[in-house]
């Protein structure tokens, strides 16, 4: 297993990371089990020991940088820019014992990463440009379109990619830090993880700033307020998925309805982070896992 194998010692711990470092620039999916290596050592650990680790793999990225004739410096910041974050967002799970104040923070950072880059950044379609004309060989040869297609989805996605970005950072690091926190439960607290994530709930608060988010955007159509908006749904869509949980275990469903539900998401993932995410704003203000069977009011 992997969480034994990464707890049974410093030098265990270093081979998952840098081999997962390694693993995950040929697989980048795979990004979450090395981000979840780095969260459940920093939650069973502390802080310290997470950034030893994070050091630990951007120095492996500096290496990887090095050896393919690359600007060293990048692959280390981009390191430290991966796996910082999981040890701050560990670390508040750990202090404070709360998936509620944990996804605040995510929502919080996010929603001012989203903010600083555009204070630095003007123009963030023409940042983003350069960066997606890499994939163009890779459109026109997948997709068979036309030069002048494929430029002006580029314009189109670029426009967006501040906000998709942050939404998928948010995402990916909560997503780990899920996965880091069972692994710990796994070991140290058999059957703990599933109770506290089937409470999760992100607040009032939260839910009254993406719904005035959401009412600015359709009034206005203003491009940073709906990139806040992605950030603030990305978020919420895991206390729609912890309500899901919740409710099966409430009613002691089966299980099949959960393996649906992942089902959907595979195959429709947007259009179910979004249907998640309404679920958990509305669950905010109702509580659906409070009610009582047939109750409606």
């Amino acid at each position: 297993m992997m969480a034994g194998f990464i707890m049974a010692g410093r030098i265990q711990a270093a081979i998952f990371v840098v081999l997962s470092t390694l693993i995950s620039l040929l697989f980048p999916p795979l990004i979450v089990f090395n981000n979840a290596a780095i969260a459940l050592i920093t939650l069973r650990k502390g802080w310290q020991q997470g950034i030893i680790y994070t050091l630990l793999a951007s120095v492996t990225l500096l290496i990887i940088s090095v050896a393919l004739d690359q600007q060293a410096s990048r692959g280390f910041l981009a390191g430290l820019a991966n796996w910082l974050p999981m040890v701050v967002i560990a670390s508040a799970l750990a202090i404070t014992k709360s998936w509620s104040k944990t996804l605040q923070l995510v929502l919080l950072t996010a929603t001012a990463g989203v903010l600083l880059f555009h204070f630095m950044q003007p123009d963030a379609a023409a940042y983003w440009k350069p960066v997606l004309e890499q994939f163009k060989p890779l459109l026109k040869q997948g997709y068979q379109l036309s030069d002048a297609k494929i430029d002006e989805s580029i314009n189109d996605v670029a426009k967006w990619m501040t906000g998709t970005f942050a939404a998928a950072l948010a995402l990916i690091s909560i997503l780990s830090l899920i996965i880091a926190r069972n692994w710990q439960a796994v070991l140290y607290n058999p059957g703990g993880f599933g109770e506290e994530f089937r409470q999760i709930n992100l607040g009032k608060q939260a839910a009254i700033a993406v719904l005035v988010g959401i009412a600015i955007a359709v009034l206005t159509m203003n491009q940073l307020v709906v990139e806040l908006i992605m950030v603030g749904i990305a978020v919420f869509m895991f206390q729609g998925l912890a309500l899901a949980h919740a409710l099966v275990k409430k009613h002691n469903l089966n299980k099949a309805w959960l393996i649906g539900l992942y089902l959907m998401m595979f195959l429709l993932l947007i259009q179910m982070i979004v249907l998640l995410a309404t679920f958990g704003i509305i669950d905010t203000f109702v509580d659906f896992r409070r009610k009582k069977p047939g109750n409606t009011t």
